[in-house]
């Protein structure tokens, strides 16, 4: 088995021993805004500026190609009753041992797509950008290109390694980690059999109150979320200095009750503003169980990539 190592001192290497190197970058173009930028400089002619791309075409085998000058394509006349996607691409031939740079134009159709890229071991195709050609038009705009460069599955930039880093795969992963730490904490905290587990605030607009006949002497009840609360809790409320007064006047009752997820209070009146509340909760803790979510304490846990 012959081993290359490269680049040694005093060693001479086939273009082959260099493409092995190079096939270690992935196809794309450098990641620079005027690498193989195209533009519009004529009704009819587009122009591709300077460029450094990279083409990964097959294994062990890559190649760098560089342009140091400005190219003009011309874009052919549109068809004169239906519109066509062109693409500009960036064209390796293993058999002719060359790279040039192509317009490709698309088949007019009433619902047109732009031409199929080539992908073989012997050609490969990057897609610099596409070109709108409506039926009939007299010339091509800036509106009509569409970069593709940065598109991973047409053109994409170059980065060391075979693969670039999987964000996706990574989020679900993170997620996933995530979750089965939040059911852990929650399977501590169902487990839980009772005592003090917190002080909450809950707000009490004062527009919020309804007319109730459940509880003699209060002829006004508000219920407000508390996602901690639980219909075995044991609460106990009182509001803050600053509303006290307003629930004095109001005949705000001294006792409240939950329900899973909520609280209810009581007045005899309905408050002239709102209340702040200061709720202490004892009892049984709430878990994923109960609430069919992920949650942590009041945190929820979105079932979105990270």
């Amino acid at each position: 088995m012959k081993l290359v190592t490269y680049p040694l001192d005093g060693v001479i290497y086939s273009a082959e021993d260099v493409a092995a190197y190079l096939c270690t970058r992935t196809s794309g173009v450098y990641s620079r805004d005027s690498n193989f930028a195209v533009t519009v400089s004529g009704p009819r002619e587009i122009t591709v500026s300077p460029g450094l791309a990279w083409i990964n075409y097959d294994d062990f085998k890559g190649i760098s190609v560089c342009a140091r000058e400005r190219s003009t394509l011309t874009v052919p006349d549109a068809d004169d009753m239906l519109p066509r996607i062109d693409r500009v691409v960036l064209q390796f031939d293993a058999n002719a041992n060359l790279t040039a740079l192509k317009l490709k134009p698309g088949t007019p159709k009433a619902e047109p797509t732009a031409p199929e890229l080539i992908r073989t071991h012997f050609i490969y195709e990057l897609c610099l950008c596409e070109i709108s050609v409506p039926a009939g038009s007299a010339e091509i705009t800036a509106a009509s290109l569409t970069d593709t460069r940065a598109d991973d599955a047409l053109c994409s930039l170059m980065r060391d390694g075979v693969t670039g880093i999987p964000m996706d795969e990574l989020g679900r992963q993170a997620l996933a980690k995530a979750k089965e730490t939040a059911a852990l904490c929650d399977s501590l905290l169902a487990s839980y059999s009772g005592g003090y587990l917190g002080i909450w605030p809950v707000t009490l607009p004062a527009d919020g109150w309804a007319e109730c006949t459940d509880v003699p002497g209060y002829a006004y009840k508000q219920t407000a979320q508390l996602r901690a609360a639980r219909e075995a809790n044991v609460p106990s409320a009182v509001p803050t200095p600053e509303t006290f007064t307003v629930a004095v006047a109001a005949g705000l009752a001294g006792v409240c009750e939950t329900k899973d997820g909520s609280i209810t209070f009581w007045a005899e009146n309905v408050p002239e503003g709102g209340i702040q509340m200061q709720v202490e909760l004892l009892g049984p803790s709430a878990s994923t169980a109960d609430t069919g979510e992920d949650t942590l304490g009041d945190t929820v846990l979105e079932d979105t990539t990270l």
